[in-house]
């Protein structure tokens, strides 16, 4: 998948099955990098899979070995695969986290490393619960983010406003618009940031 859809502007390759429910595209063009419709945000509670908190997500965390087998050690009944995803500036390689469930295999993390050590950990589905209640597909007002930690995105992310969890200051959370907010090259007024759909839950080892 490739653009601003419901896992943010990440690149899934065609060989990697989508996730139920996600938008993918096989061809990187410039028309990808458009934000798409999420899914709705309100489920019931038994459907999260994991909460992204300070200390990371579920069991995974900074003790955490960046490994597929670590990873699967301390999440029984996940797979791995691995996945191209977008960030701000770049293009890596991930370990993706899928999880067989409602008829379909979900993404549910993209975990990026160096090394041994577990770099940054991006909830994508709204299966994951961020630190203040948040889940991909809320709306910016929904999500009750405060608009004095958010900042614009720029290049793969432009439009994209990149703020700070109010549940834990190494969670930070992006969003994505519709219209000419898409491309700007500043924070939009707060109607149109009330708009804005989260699309990434991401979590940094804290300093």
């Amino acid at each position: 998948m490739v653009g601003k859809g419901f896992f943010g502007r990440g690149i899934v390759s065609c060989s990697s099955a989508a996730a139920l429910g996600a938008i993918v595209a096989c061809a990187p063009t410039a028309d990808s990098f458009r934000p798409a419709p999420a899914a709705p945000a309100f489920r019931a509670t038994s459907d999260t899979f994991l909460q992204i908190t300070a200390q990371g997500a579920g069991p995974i965390g900074t003790a955490t070995p960046y490994s597929s087998k670590a990873i699967l050690a301390n999440l029984p009944g996940y797979d791995t695969g691995h996945v191209t995803i977008g960030l701000e500036t770049s293009t890596p390689d991930a370990l993706v986290l899928f999880k067989e469930a409602y008829g379909g295999r979900i993404q549910v993390l993209h975990i990026l490393g160096s090394g041994n050590r577990i770099t940054q950990i991006h909830g994508v589905t709204h299966h994951v619960v961020g630190p203040a209640g948040e889940r991909p597909g809320m709306s910016f007002r929904e999500a009750g983010t405060d608009p004095s930690t958010c900042r614009i995105g720029t290049d793969l992310w432009l439009g994209m406003a990149i703020c700070r969890s109010r549940g834990a200051p190494n969670v930070t959370l992006t969003y994505s618009f519709q219209g000419e907010a898409a491309m700007s090259t500043s924070l939009p007024s707060r109607a149109v940031l009330d708009t804005g759909m989260l699309q990434r839950i991401i979590w940094t080892p804290p300093s």
